[in-house]
């Protein structure tokens, strides 16, 4: 199970993701368990990560779901 936490639209916590599989400063896509986690924004950077969770920050403007 993935968890997504957002905090105002500057930070986003994210738990249970696999692997990160695309990132820039405006865009960023990570494998979760069945579907795919976009972020999308302006100025994303990642704060800091482990091979379970991870910490995004930045001008945060969507995130959704996509299948895979």
């Amino acid at each position: 199970m993935t968890q997504v936490i957002l905090y105002d639209n500057k930070s986003v916590h994210i738990d249970g993701y696999k692997n990160i599989i695309n990132f820039n400063s405006a865009k960023m896509s990570l494998k979760c368990k069945d579907k795919i986690l976009e972020i999308k924004g302006n100025n994303l950077c990642i704060d800091s990560f482990s091979e379970v969770s991870m910490v995004v920050s930045g001008q945060i403007e969507d995130i959704s779901w996509v299948n895979q």
